[in-house]
């Protein structure tokens, strides 16, 4: 028979939307991690690091961007975007250098916007993994990391 009688048990739409959460604690303390401090490594186990996502433990989810916001005067570093497997953050085998953004310099300017950085990801994320950012060097002000994604 065809498809049609298969029922799919894979959920395709996300049940509640998840927009960034730090270190599993979805609350207003959490909301939005920011990064300041550098990094400077590409195995994903800086103390340094922040997690702006975490999937559902059992259905796993969906990271759909990541949005880098400047808030304040920063020198110019790059974003460093890991994915981690949900074990130890510090051990290198649980985390796989993903991809990175630069991030400009920017000045504090209360008559101007700066601008808005969306690092774009578009896939489902297994149960229980994260996502952690991490800067190349330290900025003076940080940068405010919201992913945008859902749990299913």
């Amino acid at each position: 028979m065809g498809l049609a009688n298969t029922p799919s048990t894979a959920p395709i739409f996300t049940r509640e939307a998840q927009v960034s959460s730090n270190s599993g604690a979805f609350g207003a303390a959490a909301f939005a991690p920011i990064v300041i401090t550098a990094t400077a490594d590409f195995t994903g186990v800086s103390a340094n690091h922040q997690e702006v996502f975490r999937a559902d433990e059992n259905n796993g989810g969906y990271i759909q961007r990541i949005r880098f916001k400047a808030i304040g005067t920063n020198i110019a570093t790059v974003a460093r975007i890991y994915i981690n497997n949900g074990g130890v953050q510090t051990v290198a085998v649980n985390n796989v250098f993903y991809g990175e953004q630069s991030l400009p310099a920017t000045t504090l300017n209360n008559a101007a916007a700066t601008v808005d950085i969306d690092y774009p990801m578009n896939f489902a994320i297994n149960p229980g993994f994260r996502i952690w950012v991490g800067l190349g060097t330290t900025v003076a002000a940080g940068w405010r990391c919201t992913a945008i994604g859902g749990r299913y």
